[in-house]
């Protein structure tokens, strides 16, 4: 609990330090293809700069959005660590034919307004759309049907690294196992990521590195950022959630924050205590400085006040509108409309009969470690039918007392020298979920309660201070039949991703021929964080799957000194 104090202290010192010597942020993104079909996930690699493209390690969350006309379809929130992430945002299978904007930001880049964001196209094809047909063109490709394409390595950029990428064969059979060799490595590599992708039959977008380097001439009031004018407070440290009082009697956000309003932010979790307090804003809004939060789906907010006046509610941190910017027609050539449909099938199978792990969500660490004072597992005891009776008879350090309205409150010891005493503000949650109105947990069903944990106080979070922590924890860990006051509110919530890593199928030569799993995968290989350790050449391994045509493998990364890496080279299945 004293890292609270510690984490503050530091973040003084930070929050000094950058309105002293203002940081200018730039973020990259590199996905592993740029022509997508509708139900498939788009795998992206973040990296963040400085003004002069030397990487930088400074915001912990990335935020990318999916826009079409001026309204973002989708979004995601991306953990990064050293300045380095990756994420994946699944398309969904009604989203309809065209070209959308993929931008990409953190929150500290919104200070500078959308002109600093990176920004790139990419191209969508709805293949279950009634109807659907490719629009056909007059020139068909000159490439179709090419079955020994050359390796070609480009230098998209002036100062670019291009090492040397080859396979080690130009043709490959269905689920085989292949190589690429990548040599001529750079040793001072900061990040660097490697995909292979089939080869888009349509022409999408320039270069992500030459979009990357023309956004860094871009300015916004001079890029400076002004203390005084910072709205957006950078995310160094976690995700930073946002919230607003709302008053219930009106349903719209209060005029000013009364002094006496305070709020906390719960993850309800099976597994240990992540509250949060809230810091009240000049703007009227409250911030919770949450962390290790990735992968929760719900969060309760409450308002600690002894009526149910207000509540809060959560806001997106999100832009989610941006200006209105012309987007080309999508035109197909009709002579891909065969494997484009080989495609859409392949998908279908794939997601229909893989079983990728990273489906599964990821749950954080708890943020409250300390073991409890008291625990005490039910059922090892006589199982009282009334909360009165499991306090009273075998539950120490925590008590029911009546106040003077008639209400039922909990206290808890609190040590105050070297003396334990009863005391009056503890932190009462069921399920991780807060509870203001101990009545709520006097009449709840202790039957279906598995076990209670007691803290004896003070247990302190950030600004707020408990004396004491009483937690329940169910057999279903849903906070069922709990009906909290309008103080109180439970909601899902997105938390930033974790590092996603591409399920891939091993294909070993002699079970080629018993496996009759399908395998669509049109993403062969997705490494978005590759370890070189130093090393100057690299054999990566890699697997194809039942689909056939044209692929390319594709590098790309930074140097410590601020150099890009772009490599690529294409090769056939058949």
């Amino acid at each position: 609990m004293k890292t609270n104090i510690a984490l503050l202290i530091i973040l003084s010192f930070q929050m000094a330090n950058i309105f002293a010597n203002p940081v200018i942020e730039r973020i990259y993104v590199q996905t592993d293809k740029q022509l997508y079909l509708s139900g498939e996930p788009a795998l992206m690699k973040f990296f963040t700069t400085d003004s002069e493209q030397i990487p930088l390690v400074f915001s912990k969350i990335a935020y990318a959005e999916l826009v079409r006309d001026t309204v973002a379809l989708l979004q995601i929130k991306v953990e990064l660590t050293n300045g380095t992430g990756a994420g994946r945002m699944l398309l969904p299978a009604d989203l309809p034919t065209g070209y959308y904007r993929l931008i990409a930001y953190t929150r500290y880049m919104r200070n500078e307004g959308a002109d600093v964001f990176f920004e790139k196209n990419i191209a969508v094809l709805n293949t279950f759309q009634s109807g659907y047909s490719p629009e056909v063109t007059q020139t068909p490709n000159p490439e179709l049907g090419t079955r020994n394409p050359k390796p070609e390595t480009r230098n998209p950029e002036p100062g670019t690294l291009n090492p040397e990428l080859e396979t080690n064969q130009p043709i490959y059979p269905t689920r085989t196992r292949g190589e690429l060799t990548l040599s001529g490595l750079p040793e001072n590599i900061h990040t660097l990521s490697v995909s292979i992708a089939g080869k888009d039959c349509i022409p999408v977008s320039e270069s992500s590195i030459a979009l990357f380097q023309k956004n860094q001439t871009k300015k916004a009031d001079g890029n400076v950022i002004n203390a005084d004018d910072m709205e957006f407070l950078p995310e160094y440290e976690g995700h930073i959630v946002t919230g607003k009082f709302i008053d219930n009697q009106s349903g719209n956000p209060i005029a000013s924050n009364p002094a006496s309003l305070s709020a906390g932010l719960s993850f309800p979790s099976t597994d240990g205590i992540r509250f949060f307090s809230g810091r009240k804003t000049e703007t009227e809004d409250v911030h919770f400085y949450t962390s290790n939060i990735s992968g929760a789906n719900e969060i309760a907010t409450v308002v600690f006040r002894t009526d149910d006046r207000y509540r809060v509610d959560i806001q997106s941190p999100f832009v989610s509108r941006y200006a209105p910017q012309m987007m080309p027609a999508l035109q197909v050539d009709s002579a891909h409309y065969d494997h484009l449909l080989d495609r859409s099938v392949a998908l279908q199978l794939f997601r229909y009969f893989s079983d990728d792990p990273s489906e599964i969500p990821a749950i954080s660490n708890p943020l409250f470690k300390m073991k409890p004072s008291n625990n005490y597992p039910l059922d090892d005891y006589t199982r009282f039918t009334t909360m009165r009776q499991i306090f009273t008879e075998f539950i120490t350090g925590a008590r029911f007392r009546r106040n003077a309205d008639g209400k039922q409150e909990l206290s808890v010891f609190n040590k105050r020298g070297d003396v334990f005493e009863y005391g009056n503000m503890p932190l009462v949650l069921v399920d991780g979920v807060p509870v203001t109105d101990h009545d709520l947990v006097y009449n709840y069903d202790p039957l279906t309660v598995e076990h209670i944990n007691i803290y004896y106080g003070p247990c302190k979070f950030g600004s707020f201070q408990f004396d004491g922590i009483v937690e329940l924890i169910t057999y279903r860990r849903l906070h069922a039949d709990l009906n909290l006051n309008r103080s109180t509110q439970v909601v899902s919530y997105e938390g930033p991703q974790l590092p996603y890593h591409l399920h891939i199928p091993d294909h070993p030569q002699e079970e080629n021929f018993q496996d009759r799993t399908p395998d669509g995968r049109h993403t062969l290989l997705w490494m978005p964080d590759l370890k070189t350790d130093g090393q100057t050449s690299i054999h990566l391994p890699f697997s194809t799957s039942d689909l056939t045509g044209e692929f390319q493998a594709t590098v790309e990364g930074i140097t410590k000194d601020g150099a890009f890496i772009f490599a690529t080279v294409p090769f056939h299945v058949e």
